[in-house]
């Protein structure tokens, strides 16, 4: 699931680079992890524990490879890949410049599930193999029994996620699927709104009745419609003022637009890029000439609300001076 913008507590941690690809951890996912570890200590003493917190390892290990589906195919499309962060909901990897093009988010969209199945398809032929040697061989040891239940719990933990993930639940991965095969035929802005519709009403759905399944269900339903309604005000921002009659004109209109490129491509929906944070935090003597100077009268503002003004400021810092 390539969307994200809030990490939880805590600064994340640097793990180490794949194909020079940061992979960040947010502490609060550890924190987390051995907090349900514990929960199991009465039912099943340390050893339930211990295995609950490598169950769980091994779901995050997934979400890993996972993002690396998706970041490396990114890498291979030519798109910049700022990192990947592991997270108490999944994982998120976060794209710089992401282009409006249907066929480049489809295929990166695509790859993340298509690890999950390939690595529930290995596992699965593993279990087929020892199956066979177990027949071959009747008595099996301890390890082996411990081997296999790994191997079907990657196999049940990879299909769900992979099928999970490709939900129209937009801007998860079949979200995302969707919004690049409405762009097609509406164009961009109009699939992203479409696209983001669908993905509130599976949104409410989690938060509604998720809880009957797991309570972390609910959980990404909220997250799923903030971020669902953030990347939609960033492709409409980076569209507005195009041509006669956009809801932002002139300099400030560029201006924003911009940013929203700069800002709104990453996490298939994601977090703040460093880069683009800086641009926003940079005092007016310190931007380049070819920015627009946002304390400048020389142009007058149109269509530019106190509300506009607090949502750009709730997702990119301060743009006014006290």
């Amino acid at each position: 699931m390539t969307i994200g913008f809030f990490n939880g507590p805590g600064r994340p941690w640097m793990l180490g680079r794949v194909r020079g690809i940061p992979i960040r951890l947010q502490p609060f996912l550890l924190v987390l992890m051995g907090l349900l570890a514990l929960l199991q200590l009465d039912t099943g003493g340390w050893q339930a524990a211990l295995m609950t917190f490598f169950a769980m390892g091994l779901v995050m290990g997934s979400v890993l490879l996972h993002e690396l589906g998706h970041a490396l195919m990114a890498q291979r499309l030519g798109v910049r890949v700022i990192d990947i962060t592991l997270w108490p909901l999944g994982g998120i990897a976060m794209l710089e410049n992401m282009p409006e093009d249907s066929s480049t988010e489809g295929a990166i969209a695509i790859a993340g599930p298509l690890v999950n199945f390939v690595i529930a398809g290995a596992a699965s032929l593993a279990l087929m193999l020892m199956g066979l040697l177990g027949q071959l061989i009747p008595m099996a040891t301890t390890a082996q029994l411990g081997f296999a239940q790994i191997l079907a719990l990657l196999v049940m933990v990879n299909v769900i996620m992979g099928t999970f993930n490709l939900l129209p639940a937009f801007p998860m991965d079949g979200g995302k699927l969707l919004r690049s095969f409405l762009a097609r035929k509406d164009g961009w802005v109009r699939g992203t709104e479409r696209a983001a519709r669908v993905g509130r009403v599976f949104a409410w759905s989690m938060i509604f009745f998720g809880w009957q399944w797991t309570l972390m269900l609910p959980f990404l339903g909220f997250y799923l419609l903030f971020a669902g309604k953030r990347e939609l005000l960033m492709v409409q921002l980076k569209h507005a003022g195009r041509g006669a009659g956009g809801i932002f004109g002139g300099d400030l209109g560029e201006m924003l637009r911009r940013a929203a490129q700069a800002g709104a491509a990453g996490s298939s929906g994601g977090a703040d890029a460093d880069q683009t944070q800086d641009n926003w935090q940079r005092s007016p003597r310190q931007a380049p000439a070819n920015e627009v100077n946002i304390e400048s009268p020389s142009k007058p503002e149109r269509g530019f609300s106190e509300e506009d003004i607090r949502r750009l400021e709730a997702q990119r810092g301060r743009l006014r001076r006290d």
